[in-house]
């Protein structure tokens, strides 16, 4: 019962904001965004206790806060939201050089900024949001500059901790460079797996497409009396085109006209209407006069072109 519940949490978490995603690839990145936001709210909640063991109550409120912070951020729209995205990254660059600037360099917390700069090109729509991506990276550009030239955690209240913060630091750190590689390689997977369906799908609509043309050239061929229904549903477009221009097309015309479409010779349009070459000419010439084809156009491009 208490599994099922769990479970059922879970998947209320993962797929949280998935009603609002247009197709399944958008909904698989949705829910990836969600595991990884999880994962690090989780990350951020084990450095949290581990800091309150064996570090400061200062440190282990910082992880704490941000674990909150990031569950909440799977709740609610700010996820997709550009301010709040950036809003996200410069509070996380602040945090970091708060602790960084009350520990030292010693302390290895500077390590916290390369997944920090990594991961904007994996989160951050920077086309979109390029002034916000600028501004974060220009912001955490000075924070690091500043922490390496004026070390103000020299004076560290916690002198005899400086090990074990640094040893946090290096599995904090390394952590979510490991979580950042793994979720962007399930998302290229998500991508793939699309792009692979997608691809598979138009493969089977345009072998399909083959099929039905096939089926209208043959029904041409043999002069059925089904071939100009056939070929409407397949061309639908054109038959408009003609009505739209000439209204006053009749069936017996379009049928021609379809002939034309689908590249029958005068000879290949005779056999198929049992009509002599010269009446064909003489109705490719009427098609020409209706439709107001000038001599110097191929009839057979015009007719594709339209």
């Amino acid at each position: 019962m208490v599994l099922e519940s769990i479970s059922g949490f879970y998947s209320k978490l993962i797929e949280d904001g998935t009603e609002r995603s247009k197709d399944k690839r958008e909904s698989e990145l949705i829910k990836l965004w969600n595991k990884s936001f999880l994962t690090l709210s989780l990350l951020f909640f084990l450095i949290a206790v581990y800091d309150l063991f064996w570090i400061s109550s200062l440190i282990c409120y910082s992880f704490f806060l941000l674990s909150v912070f990031f569950c909440y951020i799977i709740f609610t729209d700010l996820k997709f939201n550009a301010l709040a995205q950036t809003f996200t990254y410069l509070l996380l660059s602040f945090v970091f050089f708060y602790l960084s600037s009350h520990t030292g360099l010693e302390s290895g917390i500077i390590f916290y900024y390369i997944p920090l700069v990594l991961s904007l090109t994996i989160f951050f729509d920077i086309k979109k949001n390029s002034k916000g991506a600028a501004l974060i990276f220009f912001f955490v550009l000075f924070e690091v500059f500043f922490e390496i030239f004026f070390d103000l955690g020299t004076d560290s209240p916690w002198p005899m901790k400086k090990n074990h913060i640094f040893l946090e630091s290096m599995i904090g750190s390394f952590s979510m460079v490991f979580w950042l590689t793994h979720f962007l390689l399930r998302r290229q997977v998500i991508l793939i797996k699309y792009y692979k369906e997608r691809t598979e799908k138009r493969i089977e609509e345009v072998n399909a497409d083959i099929d039905k043309l096939k089926l209208v050239k043959d029904l041409a061929e043999q002069g059925s009396v089904y071939f100009l229904s056939k070929f409407k549903s397949l061309h639908p477009y054109f038959c408009d085109r003609l009505v739209e221009i000439q209204p006053t097309i009749v069936a017996s015309e379009m049928e021609f006209c379809a002939y034309i479409k689908l590249g029958f010779s005068t000879k290949e349009i005779a056999v198929a209407t049992r009509s002599s070459v010269r009446s064909v000419e003489g109705k490719k010439y009427r098609i020409r006069k209706k439709y107001n084809i000038s001599e110097k156009i191929d009839i057979y491009v015009w007719m594709t072109n339209l």
